[in-house]
């Protein structure tokens, strides 16, 4: 995503939701995303200058763990092909914490509170476009997808190589220059009142795994019944 489809995003999401935010839900539970990020939407001017920032782009890569909690690594992108890690953090969205770990060798973040304000500033822009990508689910013009086939090589030690082939899927998502209309504020509130989950795996504290059924979430009563994930 262009640093322009950012301020788009984030001028939707303020406008879409009026400032309240209650379940986090994501139509996808592992991926990654490429953001370009102009950098006051993520520093204060005396950092930028400091750094003597410009445009920075970044790679997002994301897994929901369970209903609350989302793990990310966010690495940067430091030239043609190569990526510079930045940091990794747990998110918790119900109780708004964060367990945050800094790379130590990485030039851009060292101190917490610039990293706090960074992660906050990639993880809403996250929840933004998982919620995004949901309400225009069935709009093509805005939300669509091609699965594509990539060979995959893992390297083993005193082994051959092991390469297999995986299939991915990659989005496109369009975001315009339009004002949100009250009929797309109402679909995303109708979206927010009732919505299903698909069995998954949950990670608990402890590390351990269980396996969670298809179920319900929200007022049952309100569920659509072409209301699915990606």
């Amino acid at each position: 995503m262009s640093s322009g489809d950012l301020k788009r995003l984030d001028e939707w999401w303020l406008n879409i939701h009026d400032g309240a935010f209650n379940e986090f839900r994501p139509v996808i539970e592992e991926g990654v995303i490429l953001l370009e990020m102009h950098p006051n939407m993520a520093f204060d001017q005396s950092f930028i200058d400091a750094n003597n920032l410009t445009s920075l782009s970044f790679l997002l890569y994301f897994k929901q763990l369970d209903d609350v909690r989302v793990y990310y690594e966010i690495y940067q992108f430091t030239g043609e092909d190569q990526i510079k890690y930045i940091l990794k953090a747990t998110k918790n969205y119900r109780e708004l914490k964060s367990e945050l770990n800094i790379y130590s060798d990485n030039k851009l973040i060292q101190k917490t509170e610039n990293a706090i304000r960074f992660l906050d500033t990639i993880t809403t822009s996250h929840i933004a476009l998982m919620n995004y990508m949901e309400l225009y689910r069935d709009v093509k013009e805005r939300v669509s997808y091609e699965s594509k086939r990539k060979k995959v090589t893992k390297r083993r030690k005193k082994r051959k190589k092991n390469t297999r082939s995986i299939t991915i899927k990659v989005y496109n998502v369009n975001i315009p220059p339009v004002p949100v209309s009250e009929k797309e504020k109402k679909a995303y509130r109708r979206m927010k009142e009732s919505w299903t989950v698909r069995g998954h795996w949950r990670t608990l504290p402890s590390g351990r795994k269980t396996w969670v059924r298809n179920h319900v979430k929200g007022n049952k009563k309100k569920l659509e019944p072409n209301t699915y994930h990606f």
